[in-house]
């Protein structure tokens, strides 16, 4: 279980670095951080098989597709939260 909380963490913190290094001092992709977020996040989970819905309730689905659609939802969210907290308690941008 450990394992698999690291696992979500660091894509987390992958997905969150990645937008801030990319599109994070332009001010024109400032209202579409979230979608390119989610897509960044979507990519990440396609290329690198990560099944959130598996590694965390060992649910297997019989069109993996959609776990890894909604992992990459999940990834991204967390990506956004993550943001939010670092801008409003660590005194970022």
């Amino acid at each position: 279980m450990v394992q698999t909380i690291f696992i979500l963490l660091f894509f987390i913190t992958l997905t969150e670095s990645l937008i801030e290094y990319l599109f994070g001092n332009t001010k024109v992709f400032h209202p579409y951080l979230p979608l390119i977020s989610l897509t960044v996040a979507v990519i990440l989970t396609f290329v690198y098989n990560v099944n959130l819905l598996s590694l965390f309730l060992g649910i297997q689905t019989t069109v993996p597709f959609f776990d890894l659609l909604f992992s990459g939802f999940v990834i991204a969210r967390m990506s956004n939260l993550l943001n939010a907290f670092v801008q409003k308690f660590l005194g970022s941008k």
